[in-house]
């Protein structure tokens, strides 16, 4: 007698980025919300598996220098990667996948690479999440239309990206833009001031985020002392990922000006503190609440700028050290090219980048035109359902088999 267990849906997810981890489990909520006893699991490409996570991580995993950022041919991060072990990494990984072929259905979620790996390794039914390329950026070459055609439907970032891929013989469609689902409101209590001029601050998922606070405190400051003038106080909610330690984000506020005291929640705002200018929280696992409460955004990170951007917050980065913000390096220039006006890039010195802030919030037809382009560009949610959809369509078509 066949088992309940067996006849339910085996689904494997497959990440290749920290923000690509965090659309695979809004995609494994959506077919746990279907179907409540399907099996899901996840096997982390980049970045070390939580063994709290949900889904189950599975199969071999190990955080790189990079941090994942590896593609448009950027040698030196690659070239850290493979010191640092990527080659025995990804080869263990390959060994994982051919050992997953029975699963009734696979999801790779990231760039074409993840998709071919899950070809063929493990030679299941893949439906591939393409969130790494938009055709608003770069087309897709021809070589990656080749790996796409193989998969049983591919889920565009964007409409006209899938209506490309769609024309170069890819089964591909948009069905919502899965980064949005993940914006949900949790009702965590985020103790913003009424009347303060509430800044989200996104300081990233990788190794850095710690380095990345601590620069953009000081730009938190120069901006508060010019609100200061107006009688406004200034909020910093800070983002907390999933792969941060908090603990070292408190640390670098510390170093900076800014004790922060932990509250205990696990969740929600997990330390607070204060200096003359400005209010600091960090604010874990209610990312929705946060940048529902913001006025404006501090960001560095990659997903989470992109999200903010959609919900139509302005988002303003910073140039590295010594940057032209005209002529911005790789991974920034690709995300202003996403997001169009949505992104604005400032020169990183603080007072500098301070002032470009305060003529932005006096400009209020500025604010509404970048809130309406970030809105267009990243487009509805609903991705997840319509992916969860798709899997279990698969899943159920091999049962029947």
């Amino acid at each position: 007698m066949t088992s309940a267990a067996a006849t339910e849906p085996d689904i494997l997810l497959v990440s290749n980025g920290f923000g690509e981890a965090a659309i695979a489990r809004y995609i494994a909520r959506a077919i746990a919300a279907d179907r409540p006893g399907a099996r899901i699991e996840h096997l982390l490409l980049v970045g070390r598996a939580d063994p709290n996570d949900w889904p189950p991580a599975v199969g071999p995993s190990a955080h790189m220098p990079s941090g994942g950022l590896v593609t448009y041919w950027n040698v030196r991060n690659f070239a850290r990667d493979m010191r640092a072990g990527l080659g025995g990494l990804t080869l263990a990984q390959f060994r994982y996948l051919t050992r997953q072929r029975r699963r009734d259905a696979i999801v790779a979620v990231g760039d074409i690479f993840c998709l071919a790996l899950c070809l063929v390794a493990a030679r299941r039914p893949t439906i591939f999440v393409a969130t790494a390329k938009s055709d608003l950026v770069a087309p897709h070459s021809r070589l990656e239309l080749v790996i796409a055609r193989n998969a049983k439907v591919t889920f565009a970032r964007d409409a006209a990206t899938a209506a490309n891929l769609k024309a170069a013989g890819v089964n591909a469609e948009f069905a919502g833009n899965i980064m949005m689902d993940g914006l949900t409101r949790t009702g965590a209590h985020l103790g913003v001031v009424p009347g303060a001029l509430v800044v989200a601050v996104l300081p990233g998922s990788r190794s850095d985020a710690a380095g990345a606070l601590a620069e953009q405190i000081e730009r938190l400051r120069a901006f508060s002392r010019l609100a200061k003038r107006d009688g406004r106080v200034v909020q910093a909610l800070v983002s907390v990922a999933p792969s941060a330690d908090e603990q070292e984000l408190c640390r670098a506020a510390e170093r900076h000006g800014v004790p922060l005291a932990m509250s205990g929640s696990a969740n929600g705002v997990i330390a607070s503190g204060a200096d003359d200018d400005m209010r600091m929280s960090l604010v874990r696992d209610a990312f929705g609440d946060l940048i529902a409460s913001a006025d404006i955004v501090f960001g560095q990170a990659g997903t989470a700028n992109e999200q903010a951007a959609g919900s139509g917050k302005p988002v303003l980065a910073a140039a590295a050290a010594g940057e032209d913000p005209n002529k911005m390096g790789w991974y920034r220039m690709r995300q202003k090219r996403l997001l169009g006006d949505a992104l604005l890039v400032l020169p990183g010195e603080p007072n500098i980048f301070a002032a470009e802030v305060q003529r932005l919030i006096d400009d209020p037809a500025r604010v509404a035109h970048m809130a309406a382009v970030g809105r267009e560009r990243m487009g509805p949610p609903g991705g997840a359902a319509a992916v969860a959809k798709a899997a279990l369509a698969i899943a159920e078509k091999k049962k029947d088999a």
